[in-house]
């Protein structure tokens, strides 16, 4: 299923969990799909963000002790999936995003590509 649609930013699925700051708690989500632009997920708990804020949100890598530590924006809701916009990932963060779709999505040239329109 192709669902790129308008998107500038290669998406690849990754089921991993992460974790989303609401107030003073960390409240889990489950990843459903990232590029290096944002993220897709499910929440895990019932406190649900506003749209238009943004929110600290972490990710941890399988199988390792890496994490990508974000701030990232919640664009929309449809259905219980939960569309975040990046505004920053710390510069290791984006080393391992970078690799991650690297690994993920058959062409490197576009993810060079991305990486350009992101400098801009």
């Amino acid at each position: 299923m192709d669902n790129k649609g308008n998107r500038r930013f290669e998406r690849t699925d990754f089921h991993v969990k992460g974790f989303i700051s609401c107030g003073n708690d960390e409240c889990p989500v489950s990843v459903i799909n990232i590029s290096l632009k944002g993220i897709l997920v499910t929440l895990g708990h019932e406190e649900v963000p506003e749209i238009g804020k943004s929110y600290p949100l972490r990710i941890s890598l399988p199988h390792s002790d890496i994490s990508i530590s974000t701030v990232a924006r919640l664009m929309h809701e449809k259905e219980g999936q939960f569309g975040f916009r990046f505004d920053s990932v710390e510069a290791d963060g984006m080393i391992h995003l970078r690799r991650l779709l690297e690994l993920n999505i058959s062409s490197e040239d576009e993810i060079e590509k991305e990486l350009d329109f992101l400098g801009d």
